[in-house]
């Protein structure tokens, strides 16, 4: 069951979470300087190395992307898995 909810729930996923993070930076002050701080430091280590090492930042900086897309999924499904666990446990204890 965990495979195909998997599945069904990827498209679901991308949409939530991008419009999770697009109403953060519509509504989240705090969340917007932060991110766009991060951006800019990042920015300045990159451009602080030597040019044979700016290839090496920007492998890191695309694995930690990749790191937090499947970290971003896990989360989300857990959550969903938890979900419809205590639905199913409510459900169990109103009936009996």
């Amino acid at each position: 069951m965990y495979k195909s909810l998997e599945a069904l729930t990827e498209p679901l996923i991308r949409i939530r979470l991008e419009a999770m993070y697009q109403d953060l930076l519509d509504t989240d002050a705090t969340y917007k300087m932060l991110l766009q701080e991060s951006v800019q430091f990042f920015h300045q280590l990159r451009n602080a190395l030597p040019e044979e090492q700016q290839d090496a930042a920007f492998q890191y900086e695309d694995t930690q992307f990749s790191l937090q897309a499947i970290t971003e999924r896990a989360i989300y499904l857990q959550g969903f898995r938890d979900a419809l666990y205590l639905s199913n446990e409510l459900r169990s204890s109103s009936t009996a």
